[in-house]
């Protein structure tokens, strides 16, 4: 296809892609495809999509307080790496999966995925309060709870693509804003709850606040776009010929690796640094507090200095504290561990919401749920590795170790978006485009 061949100013090609799509298919003709940028439903809908993500995305990113409760009570008995693949599946599967949930949004729309991936994550929370055995664990939580996740994940980010384009960067910042809310308060809440109430009662609550979310969410979300062709495939793999997307799914996956990894692993680095009780719990809300402000603050900046510039910014601010003052001072002292806790949660809440609007940059609207789904699932891959792989180098070595090996993936990381950056400049590096 040309659109792989040279490089696009992006306000101008998703007009004509947005074109392409209406004169290839004319039964989209009787559809405004002008995108609303705003007005009352397409706000609604983000609202919507906020409220979806806080209990599902939201409980993935605070997860390293659950993990860390079972792994000092029920599961005392197995290893940080054992327990981690718990974890590891369940968000394994929900980002693996979003390559059957994209072209599924694209054939039915939203409404009917998000009923069913509501009802499924309720009943893995009701599910989880009764676990006692690590196979209870792995089905409700990691099997059941990553299916379900992945269809109301997946279906809350791509219906974005029907109402935003211009400003898509700053909608998928405050929809993915959600989780990172429900990931700073969730913490508190269970470390009030698991003192006053044990596991069970705990558990319970969160599972019916997370009902109560879903429920005013299905209503809030609805989809603008008619339905597309049934005849598509889950991966394109094509889309692997561009070397632009090849360099940004290696990109997503050392940040998808890094991300989720600092989640499910920092309450047990701060116990293995010897910090206090209260500090697991805290860190992970300071965390994702910043990470709130990481995904909607940097959705402005990009919209208007491009998106991928301010992704490779991020970036690059991120690694310099990790490698230059959270690995040698953060497992020592407890202040320096909250402040580049908090630039890290800011940095890597950046990274999740530009680089879905990064990989719909290199596709047509149309596509974007398979192209969506096509990229996270290579991302898929780093999760399933990274608390297990995590979690052995934290019990066997020293904090600073995981560190450190941290700090390399996401040098890897900063290597391909320069790397995606410059093809889709058509190898034509220029400081000042808007890409």
């Amino acid at each position: 296809m040309r659109r792989y061949n040279r490089p696009m100013d992006h306000s101008s090609s998703e007009s004509r892609v947005e074109l392409e799509a209406a004169l290839e298919n004319p039964a989209d003709g009787d559809v405004n495809l002008a995108f609303p940028e705003g007005g009352r439903d397409a706000w609604v809908c983000l609202l919507g999509s906020c409220l979806m993500m806080f209990p599902s995305f939201g409980f993935q990113t605070a997860v390293g307080s659950v993990q860390d409760y079972i792994s000092t009570h029920q599961l005392a008995e197995y290893g940080e790496r054992d327990v981690g693949w718990i974890t590891a599946v369940l968000v394994f599967l929900t980002l693996f999966l979003g390559v059957q949930v994209g072209p599924l949004f694209d054939r039915y729309g939203p409404r009917v995925l998000l009923i069913s991936g509501s009802l499924g994550s309720f009943a893995s929370y009701i599910l989880l309060a009764e676990c006692k055995k690590y196979w209870h664990f792995m089905l409700c939580l990691g099997v059941l709870g990553g299916i379900s996740a992945a269809i109301v994940t997946t279906v809350s980010i791509a219906v974005l693509s029907h109402w935003f384009s211009r400003r898509r960067a700053l909608a998928s910042g405050i929809c993915m804003g959600g989780s990172s809310a429900g990931g700073a308060i969730i913490p508190l809440m269970l470390r009030t709850l698991f003192e006053k109430y044990g596991w069970t009662w705990a558990i319970r609550i969160v599972a019916f606040m997370a009902l109560g979310c879903y429920m005013v969410g299905v209503l809030l979300v609805r989809g603008r776009l008619p339905p597309g062709s049934k005849n598509r495939v889950t991966i394109d793999l094509a889309a692997f010929k561009s070397p632009r997307l090849c360099f940004l799914a290696m990109a997503v996956f050392c940040f998808e690796f890094i991300i989720f990894g600092c989640a499910a692993l920092l309450p047990s680095y701060v116990r293995y640094s010897g910090f206090p009780v209260d500090v697991q719990f805290y860190s992970l809300t300071v965390l994702n507090s910043m990470s709130l402000l990481g995904r909607v603050l940097p959705g402005f900046a990009a919209d208007l200095f491009g998106r991928f510039n301010i992704l490779l910014s991020l970036v690059v601010i991120t690694i310099i504290i990790m490698a230059g003052v959270w690995l040698p001072y953060g497992s020592h002292d407890e202040a320096t561990l909250y402040a580049v806790v908090a630039i890290f949660g800011f940095g890597s809440g950046g990274w999740l919401s530009l680089a879905p609007v990064c990989a719909g940059q290199l596709c047509d609207t149309k596509d974007y749920g398979r192209f969506y789904g096509t990229v996270y699932c290579v991302a898929s891959f780093g999760v399933l590795l990274t608390v297990p792989i995590g979690g052995q180098l934290l019990q066997s070595t020293t904090p600073q170790v995981l560190i450190g090996f941290y700090s390399a993936i996401v040098l890897v990381g900063l290597l391909s978006v320069i790397l995606s950056r410059w093809a889709l400049l058509d190898w034509s590096w220029k400081w000042k485009a808007k890409v």
